[in-house]
């Protein structure tokens, strides 16, 4: 047993209730099997005496035997299937919770269907663990329970027929290794085109766009086929195992008919004997051929439960708060970065030296080439990652010492790509302030000039929204995702491209929220719509993780440098009038 089994184990061994309820009726199954066939020795017995009151005793027994079964039955495979549902439930549980602490690099790096692969094949796989415990018991039960009594019946036919036995147990054993290599290689196939299909969908109306979608057919097939190959490569070798085991099985069991058969021509053994011999033999080749599957069964689970514990419940998660962490008080909205420096796990540099300051109320943009580190700043500042050198305070408070709810409950945040969750217009406003009323909410949505439309919506506030906000147009959402962050009452704002995807009516809006918000609150611009970036009473430029200048707009432009440069490349493209 591996570490990942031992650990899966631990899962297991929590549902021990029904499992204990389980192995009892396992229990009460083998002894009734193992029962029947004395009662079919006593039957042969019976008809060969000619014993009429014999033979309905015994019916009857076999009658009354086989109505408790059915309570057995019914409780073995009962108990076992609720073992299992609870089992994968609270991993499932587990593995989201787990998902929802990890850093953001870890979901930058991966992509999403390999991650819900995770959810949706592996962990359902998992269920067999429940019926690897009865099985691992249950069978080896039968097979000693039952060679036992073959013994007794008769040592020498009970000899000839377990010589097969060393024989199975490595065909068992070579089948399993192959299949556990096979199952690593089908899962990861599986993990590619449900990643494929998460691509494709989130980004549909890219494809149609480029009519793409006989490439994306194409692609999904070939994956779809590796998928395929594994999973038949997978269960030739599963089908080999249980004709081979009962083809050794049934020369086992010849060599016992011809050996029994000269016995009871001798007379040194009754038919009754010999045919519940044979009975006992075929439910020990059943437990042997059921040993093997256990085999199989196990190395899937194996390979499943390496992915989710080495995929995801092996990655650290983020680093919510230090052992001496405080509580940071209502901010007032300072900002001080001094010398942050920060690389990506991937060694890429994206911040160097940076340093400057920011007052309460202030309304700072941050401008700059793609990649130049303007959102990397935003992203430390809420610490999604935390610096390799350098200090980030607000307040003069050390963001790296504060609980992390408590800072990141004074900063809201408006992204590029609006996310709308599954539910109503109200739900998704007040996703961060789910306590808010809906007098708040309506004031929320007013600010962010989103209660008009939201108005002309068929039910208003309880207007159902799709996933991503599918039902509405990405001004809509993002006016909806502005009210979201407002609703708040953050001392920290930072719109982060929220005005891409605005008209210009609705962006000259977004102009006055952030006028509104002068002197009260601290707000960051990240932003390539300069009329947006004109209004900042500072600017910031970064170029290459650099910050290179920062001053007004009037200043900038009359340095000439960098900035000025940025500028003048979109005067054309956005017709803004050059001042200079």
């Amino acid at each position: 047993m591996n570490a990942y089994e031992r650990r899966l184990g631990r899962y297991v061994a929590q549902q021990w209730r029904p499992l204990v309820v389980a192995l009892i009726c396992s229990v009460g199954v083998t002894a009734i099997t193992g029962a029947t066939a004395y009662l079919l020795e006593k039957v042969i017995r019976s008809m060969d005496m000619r014993d009429a009151q014999q033979l309905n005793v015994v019916s009857l027994t076999v009658i009354a035997l086989f109505a408790l079964k059915w309570f057995f039955s019914y409780g073995q495979v009962y108990y076992l299937a609720k073992a299992g549902q609870r089992l994968t439930a609270r991993l499932r549980e587990d593995l989201f919770a787990h998902l929802q602490r990890l850093p953001i690099g870890f979901f930058q790096s991966r992509q999403v269907g390999a991650i819900q692969s995770v959810l949706t094949h592996d962990v359902p796989t998992l269920q067999s663990a429940v019926l690897l415990v009865r099985d691992t018991l249950d069978a080896p039960l039968r097979i000693v329970a039952f060679t036992v009594y073959i013994f007794i019946l008769n040592w020498k036919l009970a000899l000839l027929s377990v010589v097969c036995l060393p024989l199975i147990a490595l065909l068992i054993q070579r089948l399993g290794r192959q299949v556990h290599r096979i199952a690593h290689q089908t899962q990861g196939a599986l993990a590619n085109v449900s990643a494929l299909v998460q691509e494709a969908l989130a980004g549909i109306r890219v494809v149609k766009t480029f009519a793409t979608e006989d490439r994306q057919i194409a692609r999904f097939i070939e994956r779809n086929q590796q998928v395929l190959s594994h999973s038949l490569r997978g269960e030739r070798r599963r089908a080999r195992l249980r004709p081979t085991v009962e083809f050794i099985g049934a020369v086992s069991i010849a060599l016992v008919l011809w050996s029994g058969g000269q016995l009871v021509a001798r007379g040194e053994m009754e038919v009754g004997q010999l045919l519940s011999f044979l009975f006992l033999l075929h439910q020990i080749a059943q437990s042997a051929s059921g040993i093997g599957t256990i085999q199989l069964t196990r190395k899937q689970v194996s390979a499943s439960a390496e992915r989710i514990f080495r995929e995801v419940l092996d990655v650290t998660p983020e680093e919510y708060d230090p052992p001496d962490a405080v509580e940071l008080p209502p901010a007032r909205g300072r900002i001080q970065m001094e010398r942050v420096s920060f690389r990506y796990p991937t060694g890429e540099q994206a911040v160097r030296d940076v340093s400057f300051e920011i007052e309460p109320g202030e309304v700072i943009a941050l401008v700059g080439h793609s990649g130049a580190g303007k959102s990397t700043l935003v992203d430390l500042l809420l610490r999604f990652y935390s610096p390799q050198s350098g200090r980030i305070l607000v307040d003069g408070v050390d963001i790296q010492q504060v609980r992390l709810s408590s800072l990141r409950s004074q900063i809201s945040v408006v992204p590029q790509q609006t996310v709308l969750f599954v539910g109503t217009i109200a739900e998704n406003i007040a996703y961060g302030a789910p306590n808010a009323t809906m007098e708040e909410v309506i004031q929320a949505a007013k600010q962010a000039h989103a209660h008009e439309f939201i108005e002309r919506l068929p039910d208003g506030y309880h207007t159902l929204v799709g996933d991503y906000g599918v039902r509405l147009s990405g001004g809509e959402s993002q006016r909806i995702a502005i009210a979201r962050a407002l609703l708040r009452n953050p001392r920290i704002l930072v719109l982060d491209e929220a005005t891409s995807a605005l008209d210009p009516i609705a962006e000259r809006a977004i102009q006055q929220v952030i006028e509104e918000g002068r002197g009260v609150r601290t707000t960051l611009i990240i932003a390539h719509r300069w009329t947006t970036v004109q209004c900042a009473d500072r600017i910031l430029v970064m170029e290459r993780g650099q910050l290179v200048e920062q001053g007004t707009h009037a200043e900038l432009l009359a340095c000439n440098g960098v900035y000025a440069n940025l500028y003048r490349a979109v005067l054309l493209e956005e017709e803004i009038p050059d001042p200079v």
